[in-house]
């Protein structure tokens, strides 16, 4: 599970890269528009998590630039704008789910996940085949 994180600020970033890969998922970490535009369209990312206060250029920015070219990345806007109407500009822009600072980081964690089923089409937590099922939040094979 690759992950860019798209976050200006270092203490809640690295944070969040510790929480992401805690959980068993491989994270690219970038701190500006520019950069978050660059590296989606050289990257192949499972989901991206959108901060919406980036320096050079918004998040709001980044997001309607990667769905006017056409991308499916499913998208978490992590702000801290927290109003309803933030919220509904973010998903009506083209967010895939919408998360307001301060968080705990086991939610943000499912929400990538919830967002990773939902691409894979299964709607359960569990992988299975034959006999073998793998449990990725449990981090279990049976």
């Amino acid at each position: 599970m690759r992950i860019l994180l798209i976050e200006d600020d270092a203490m809640v970033g690295k944070a969040m890269r510790q929480g992401l890969q805690k959980a068993g998922m491989s994270v690219d970490w970038v701190t500006n528009g520019r950069a978050a535009v660059l590296a989606l369209a050289n990257g192949v990312y499972e989901v991206a998590v959108l901060d919406l206060g980036l320096p050079g250029q918004d998040g709001m920015e980044v997001l309607k630039h990667l769905r006017s070219g056409g991308s499916e990345i499913p998208v978490i806007i992590a702000s801290a704008r927290d109003t309803g109407r933030d919220a509904v500009q973010g998903l009506e822009a083209g967010a895939d789910d919408y998360i307001s600072k301060p968080f705990d980081l086991d939610e943000l964690v499912a929400r990538v996940r919830v967002q990773l089923r939902r691409r894979s089409g299964t709607g359960s937590p569990l992988l299975t085949v034959g006999t073998l099922t793998l449990d990725p939040s449990g981090r279990r094979v049976t």
